[in-house]
């Protein structure tokens, strides 16, 4: 089927060009060896001149017509449509377009820098069809040119690594307070208004991260569907939702998933999907090692204390960010330290597909398993938990983490000190009172009059050692008595 551009774009609408940040000579060095291969000469040439539209100096946005963009490139319409939507798609360039009253278009691309050499490289996808496009001499060429072996040997040499920065404020210890203050109504605080009204700087971002989008596209999965698959069906409503929950499941991207919707035994008659054999594929492609992942999915950070036979203590905040944060199978990942065996990964995989609970939740329900049963995950106990968690509608992890924090304080306070019970039942089997030879159950006095009657047990038993050397008074009396005996 034709495409009407003309329905898309015209030569008469407008746009502007904005950059992110300044893009360096370096960096048009990796668009030409890195990029250049795999859009093109004419998504190439677009995207210089486009570079060269905004004011390099002050990165002022720079605004024409379609028209004079075609003449300045001499691509037709569709040509130009196709250019621009590869530089898209590689992540060199974001698109807006904006509408007035009239229903008049107006476009606002904005450049964006290419990757860095190591970051192009450590990208799968941008990898390999870099290797397609020139072969592998040329391939081992670039490698070699944006290698780093001095800086891997000088890590592998030089292993104790200390951070010796000056803070700002190490520096500047003379920067006073005063300096920094504007008074309201001042003429400092007037001249600074009108020069943010008059001269509004350029949009630009010195800390913007260049890097590839392959979040999950439905105009990206359609090209991957075979012929007895119903996009309409397929990619809307709870079939998409589906879609969505195995990406995150998995750390897929359109990419990843759209190799597995090739297949065309994962559809209906009625060419649905069918998400029971897609979820049976993706746990045997997981098992066998073969499922197309995001090499570097998400998996908290450095600072935080647990990983590899580790677990974060329920109620702290690396608990709470990890199960928000993290699908249940990276979870589980970096708790083993790689891949985990396939019996965790459907007892995993049921719970949010089978059972549908909520990810944070039945992450919080893995942690807690894991940490009661030693680093296992028996099916009878986590299915009790589950149940005792549905019933109670636990959908979030702070609920999660508030039982389970109840349940330990619950658990101490019933075990109490060690051996204590079982002396205290036989003590009180002992001093059982007999009757005729058998035992007779009395009522338990209350904890405060037990406690009187032992203390006035003490007393009377403290009484019964005295003397009357012990009461110094009584000596004298004593003895004033037998003196007066003495003179009678």
């Amino acid at each position: 089927m034709r495409r009407l551009v003309w329905n898309e774009l015209t030569p008469k609408d407008r746009y502007l060009v904005r950059m992110i940040r300044p893009i360096s000579f370096a960096e048009t060095g990796y668009v030409v060896q890195l990029y250049l291969p795999i859009i093109g000469v004419e998504a190439y040439s677009l995207y210089q001149l486009l570079i060269h539209e905004v004011g390099q100096g002050s990165g002022a946005a720079a605004e024409s017509s379609h028209r004079s963009l075609m003449l300045a490139t001499s691509l037709s319409l569709d040509k130009l449509l196709d250019a621009r939507e590869r530089l898209e798609a590689i992540g060199l360039l974001d698109v807006r377009r904006r509408e007035n009253q009239q229903r008049d278009y107006f476009y606002e691309y904005v450049i964006k820098p290419p990757l860095a050499p190591g970051e192009f490289f450590g990208d799968y996808v941008l990898s390999l069809m870099l290797l397609n496009k020139i072969e592998n001499i040329r391939f081992q060429q670039l490698r070699q040119q944006y290698a780093d072996p001095r800086g891997r040997q000088l890590e592998q040499e030089y292993t104790i690594v200390e951070t010796i920065t000056k803070d700002f404020h190490e520096v500047f210890q003379s920067l006073k307070p005063s300096e920094l203050e504007v008074q309201k109504g001042s003429e400092r605080e007037q001249f600074l208004t009108q020069m943010e009204t008059a001269f509004p700087p350029a949009q630009l971002k010195s800390d913007f991260e260049p890097q590839i989008n392959h979040m999950l596209s439905a105009s990206s999965l359609r090209l991957y569907l075979p012929d007895n698959a119903d996009p309409q069906k397929v990619l809307s409503g709870s079939s998409m939702e589906f879609l969505y929950q195995l990406c995150h499941f998995y750390q897929l991207d359109s990419w990843g998933i759209g190799q597995e919707l090739r297949d065309w035994t994962l559809y209906k008659p009625d060419r649905s999907l069918d998400g029971e054999v897609l979820r049976k594929r993706l746990i045997q492609r997981y098992t066998d090692d073969k499922l197309m992942r995001d090499p570097a999915p998400s998996a908290g950070t450095d600072a935080e204390d647990w990983g590899v036979g580790r677990l974060p203590q329920a109620g702290s905040e690396a608990f709470a960010r990890a199960c928000r944060t993290m699908s249940p199978l990276v979870l589980l990942e970096k708790v083993v330290g790689g891949r985990i065996s396939k019996v965790f990964l459907e007892r995993a995989e049921t719970l949010v597909f089978t059972d549908g609970m909520q990810v944070e939740v039945v992450n919080a329900l893995l942690l807690h398993t894991l940490a009661s049963s030693q680093m296992e995950l028996p099916k009878a106990y986590m299915e009790t938990i589950r149940d005792s968690w549905k019933a109670k509608r636990i959908s979030t992890v702070d609920e999660a983490v508030k039982l389970i924090v109840e349940r330990g304080e619950q658990r101490s306070q019933q075990s109490g000190k060690p051996g204590e019970k079982p002396a205290r039942a036989k003590k009180e089997t002992s001093s059982a009172v007999r009757r005729n030879g058998r035992a007779v159950l009395e009522d338990k006095l209350p904890a405060s009059v037990e406690w009187q009657m032992s203390q006035e047990k003490q007393g009377t038993e403290a009484k019964k050692g005295q003397s009357i050397q012990d009461f110094p008074d009584l000596q004298k009396r004593l003895a004033t008595l037998r003196n007066r005996q003495k003179g009678e």
